[in-house]
């Protein structure tokens, strides 16, 4: 097998650095090392213009696996030139570069954001250069999606109905998402593997003024999918009205690209610390050291930061949509994200020792379910992509 692994997945989109297919992709790439054998030469595909991570090179530099530009070669040229038969990655992208001709195309279908996302002008204000502004401009509006979204995801569906792409998904949620909109896929087998998670150790010190313990985590500031200005106005409300002994916490939120968006609308500027984005180990440590994680996004196929803060034993406040409450569990105090008063009335729950120590619990034990699924179905994400399901088919 000579199997291309798409590495342009893993990189930044958008305004985000990191982001969550990203991070999908990294942990299903490193297990993908560790299980090639002698039939399989692996084959990765980048863009040379945007970050990658250092360890991602090194790794494929030990091992000899070439690094092929898609600035120097198109995708397609790429697989033709390398004989590639299997063609694997950890996002689909509907840019037409993309639309490739192979004997086998594999990808990891996290859901249909892009169609069950409402519009918003937030977009716009979130968006930093020119080319981001008019994409927000038109992004999750009705028009765009029945025209330009829905045609080539349908392209992709029909694909996946005829048997020339074989998909995988992060969760139930998403699966029946997918066959919603695609009702043509219903009878079609779309294996459920929860997205794996690196398990990165805390390291380093927390932001000056930040107390362990005394502080709300919130993370992805630059996407305004992730809801965190409605849920820091919320807070930002909140303060006005607590008492002196419970007024000592703050919020902190993280990858933070423009902070003007944020402080337009604060009054207690001075209890919101906006960082932008942070290493993996200094994230980690936030996690760690949190009183409670807020997770107040619109939509999510998986969603990696609640299972991160559990991990702790740290208390989770999140939106009660898309699929969050199938990784969360009755581990999360569930909120309408859209209504500033049900968020800020879970923070006040959070308040309260005895649903702190109760949900403090129910956090260690939920992360345990679902970091053991986790790593049962990353083997079954690397089996998929390099075949093995299909010759145990065959055996059976």
């Amino acid at each position: 097998m000579n199997l291309l692994y798409n590495l342009v997945a893993v990189q930044p989109i958008h305004n985000a650095k990191f982001h969550g297919g990203g991070s999908y992709g990294e942990v299903v790439f490193r297990a993908l090392l560790e299980r090639l054998d002698e039939e399989c030469k692996l084959f990765c595909a980048y863009d040379g213009k945007k970050y990658l991570d250092p360890d991602i090179i090194a790794a494929c530099k030990e091992r000899g696996i070439p690094l092929l530009d898609i600035n120097e070669s198109s995708p397609q040229e790429i697989i033709d030139e390398n004989s590639i038969d299997t063609f694997y990655t950890p996002l689909y992208s509907l840019e037409r570069k993309w639309d490739i001709n192979v004997k086998r195309f594999v990808f990891t279908w996290h859901g249909v954001r892009a169609l069950e996302m409402r519009y918003s002008a937030l977009g716009f204000a979130f968006a930093k250069s020119f080319s981001q502004k008019a994409e927000a401009l038109v992004r999750y509006r009705e028009s765009w999606k029945r025209y330009f979204y829905k045609p080539k995801y349908q392209s992709l569906a029909k694909r996946i109905a005829e048997g020339s792409v074989q998909a995988i998904t992060v969760s139930e949620h998403s699966r029946a998402s997918i066959q919603a909109f695609f009702p043509e896929l219903m009878n079609v087998k779309i294996p459920v593997f929860y997205s794996p998670m690196a398990e990165t150790e805390a390291c380093g010190g927390l932001p000056d003024g930040v107390e362990s313990e005394k502080y709300f985590l919130l993370t992805s500031g630059a996407r305004w999918e992730k809801n965190n200005l409605r849920a820091v106005m919320a807070f930002d409300d909140l303060f006005s009205s607590l008492q002196t002994k419970e007024n000592k916490f703050k919020v902190v939120v993280t990858g933070v690209t423009n902070p003007k968006v944020y402080t337009a609308h604060l009054r207690h500027k001075e209890r919101f610390v906006l960082l932008d984005y942070v290493e993996a180990e200094q994230l980690e440590a936030l996690h760690k050291n949190a009183y409670a994680f807020i997770f107040p996004s619109l939509n999510e196929g998986f969603g990696y930061p609640p299972i991160q803060s559990m991990r702790y034993g740290i208390p989770v406040a999140a939106s009660g949509t898309t699929s969050i409450p199938e990784i969360c569990g009755n581990a999360a105090l569930y909120f309408d994200p859209y209504s500033e008063s049900e968020i800020k009335n879970r923070f006040i729950q959070l308040l309260d020792p005895d649903i702190y120590r109760d949900y403090s619990e129910r956090a260690k034990c939920r992360y345990a379910e679902v970091s053991r699924r986790q790593k049962e179905d990353l083997e079954k994400t690397v089996k998929f992509i390099l075949g093995a399901h299909e010759e145990s088919s065959r055996l059976h």
